[in-house]
């Protein structure tokens, strides 16, 4: 039962307030003043892991394995189904060790028959625990997060990470199922990107920093502050994107998350290469503060914004817009040099 227990810790530490937003001040956008363009012409379709989706949203793993996590995932499953959007379940570890905890899971596929859901365990798995995780919820893809820094500071964390990439390729061969990549929240690394991409991944979901920090909820369970140097751990979700996307080309499919929830920081990760943007403590916020109707609104405006900002650039579809060029400035320019990234490669896009 602790298990269960630190699961609802952690989903009410993470959106007991308004969550953090990601830093795409140095991101910029050019003006396009003669987009030859109708607003109803615009178009969010997208593609990830082969498959077609309407919008690029995705509610992200955040939480199951409880009551509360029944109650919330419901909900979410709910509004995936809405608007046809992907949704990822929180780590399915404790409904492998304890069949009770697995209705939190199935809920989901439940509500949602026809949608596209992925499962999620740890990269400390193996290829027989993956394949379980994944039919328990029958599974579209799976995504095998990767939390080292919040292991390290979790008081029963684990902190022997050897094998890691030797088990992704494992769970990658033995699965059925495209594999996604996923960092919870301290981003990927060009040369980490290049690892995955090895390993044979089919997509890297690159959590960045800038959402909720793990490393500061575990010391908070704790009962024990955060000083400043580890609340800045990780790599900026912007600059996470950046590297992940030039390390890896056209041959991986990228997610961006790691507190996207505006329209324009939205818009902004997909020019920059993301194919979709997963959500997950800020709608969870809003359905615990707000109420499912507002959370269905707030996608409602999500869709209606991110076409304006869209037209803005003079794009009508999300592959246009991953065409347009960008300004990229200040800190997030001064990393990208400093690591042999070109960042005028955003500028010059066409």
């Amino acid at each position: 039962m602790k298990r269960l227990n630190r699961k609802d810790e952690h989903l009410w530490l993470s959106t007991r307030r308004m969550p953090t937003r990601a830093v795409f001040s140095d991101i910029t956008f050019i003006n396009n003043c003669l987009p030859d363009l109708n607003f109803n012409a615009v178009s969010l379709q997208t593609k990830f892991l082969g498959r077609t989706m309407r919008s690029p949203f995705c509610i992200n793993a955040l939480t199951g394995g409880t009551k509360k996590a029944f109650v919330i995932n419901t909900a979410l499953a709910k509004i995936a189904r809405e608007f046809e959007m992907p949704m990822a379940v929180g780590s399915q570890k404790m409904a492998l060790d304890d069949k009770r905890a697995e209705n939190s899971f199935k809920v989901v596929r439940k509500i949602n028959p026809n949608g596209l859901i992925y499962a999620n365990i740890g990269s400390y798995a193996s290829p027989e625990m993956a394949k379980r995780a994944v039919k328990m919820i029958k599974a579209d893809a799976l995504q095998v997060h990767l939390n080292v820094p919040q292991e390290l500071w979790m008081e029963e964390g684990d902190c022997n990470f050897e094998g890691m990439v030797r088990r992704i390729q494992q769970i990658v061969k033995a699965s059925d199922v495209p594999v996604i990549a996923k960092e919870v929240g301290f981003g990927v690394a060009k040369e980490q990107a290049v690892q995955l991409k090895e390993a044979g991944i089919a997509g890297i979901d690159i959590g960045g920093r800038g959402g909720t920090n793990f490393i500061d909820i575990e010391l908070k369970r704790s009962g024990r502050k955060i000083d400043a140097d580890l609340k800045k751990w990780g790599i900026p979700t912007a600059i996470s994107l950046a590297e992940v996307k030039m390390a890896s080309g056209k041959s991986l499919d990228i997610a961006a998350s790691g507190g996207l929830y505006n329209a324009t920081d939205i818009a902004k990760a997909l020019a920059m290469g993301a194919s979709i943007c997963g959500m997950a403590a800020y709608p969870v916020y809003i359905l615990q503060n707000k109420g499912y109707d507002y959370l269905l609104n707030y996608y409602k405006r999500l869709i209606t914004e991110l076409k304006k900002i869209m037209m803005m650039t003079g794009a009508k579809s999300i592959k246009e817009l991953q065409e347009v060029p960008l300004v990229v400035s200040g800190y997030t320019a001064e990393w990208m040099q400093r690591r042999g990234l070109d960042p005028n490669y955003y500028a010059s896009k066409r």
